[in-house]
């Protein structure tokens, strides 16, 4: 064979190769339906709460679970879960106490030490040994103890709209004792305001139907779990979090109102033991992964940083 026709042979492979990557990349990335009214499923845990979840996947994948926010449910991670499942991992996400589909007994707060215990008995109760850890916000704080206090459940974690201390943060001390035109949840007592409901819910997302479906959930949710999710939230994990020995991403929105830049740099610092990848989202909010299209992009940075740590991501 001539030198020119063995040139013309490895350049045609190489073309065979590239097209190969890039099919396989656009197979990943292929548009995923979003069920927003799915098949619910439920879990009689030790802890004394039946908990409401949703499984996406076949139940071979990389286990992904994805834990919401307060007031929140499992509409919050829809669209991430979505964006995992077809990139091929097994994902749950279930709905705290007091959230959702899931039980809501009448307590004064609901500890967030409390909520990870649940998901530690929910991990019993499907057989999940351990699992990659998602939680945005309220969801983030229950990963972080979760971590702590089982370690053996945790594969690696991300924490999206989190911090290391909550302790007087302007914003939560908004939300339960009010302000300007809103009286606070503890002054509440059946009902809250309409407008605060559309505002609360309101977001850039890119579908209207997941918008709508958020503001359906809140309303229904009970005042008095409403208070109970906030009132936990008063938590110091600062001398905690060095325990924490896992692979963690943090994905924060420059524009987050709860947590700025000061919290997450001591987050950061905190986390003296991990390994810490963190993402600046620019001009995003604390609802990181639903604000416009980040459903997608927030999914690919989970893949994305699963795969870097080798944390046995699917096509491996």
């Amino acid at each position: 064979m001539s030198k020119q026709k063995r040139l013309t042979l490895t350049v045609v492979v190489l073309i065979l190769v590239v097209l190969a990557v890039i099919s396989v990349v656009l197979n990943r990335a292929q548009t995923v339906t979003v069920n927003y009214n799915p098949e619910y499923s439920y879990a009689d845990l030790d802890t004394g709460i039946r908990m409401a979840y949703v499984h996406l996947g076949d139940g071979t994948g990389t286990p992904v679970i994805l834990i919401h926010g307060a007031t929140d449910s499992y509409i919050s991670f829809s669209q991430v879960g979505a964006r995992l499942t077809a990139l091929g991992y097994d994902v749950y996400i279930p709905e705290l106490r007091g959230h959702g589909h899931t039980d809501k007994p009448m307590e004064d707060v609901y500890q967030v030490e409390e909520h990870a215990e649940d998901i530690d008995a929910f991990m019993s109760a499907i057989d999940l040994q351990d699992a990659n850890i998602v939680g945005h916000s309220l969801g983030s704080f229950v990963a972080q103890d979760l971590a702590i206090l089982f370690p053996q459940r945790v594969q690696s974690l991300t924490l999206i709209g989190s911090a290391a201390a909550v302790r007087d943060n302007p914003m939560v001390e908004w939300m339960l004792y009010g302000g300007d035109d809103f009286s606070g949840l503890i002054s509440y007592v059946d009902t809250l305001p309409e407008e605060f409901l559309r505002t609360w819910t309101d977001s850039s997302n890119y579908d209207p139907a997941f918008v709508e479906a958020t503001y359906q959930n809140a309303a229904e949710m009970p005042v008095y779990a409403w208070r109970s999710a906030f009132l936990a939230v008063d938590l110091d994990n600062t001398p905690l979090l060095w325990e924490i020995e896992v692979p963690v991403l943090i994905i924060w929105g420059s524009d987050d109102v709860f947590f700025p830049e000061s919290d997450q740099l001591m987050l950061r610092e905190s986390l003296s033991s991990a390994e810490v990848t963190f993402l600046t989202k620019e001009g995003v909010g604390h609802n990181t992964h639903w604000e416009g299209n980040m459903g997608t992009e927030v999914a690919g940075d989970i893949d994305t940083f699963l795969a870097h740590h080798s944390v046995n991501t699917p096509m491996e």
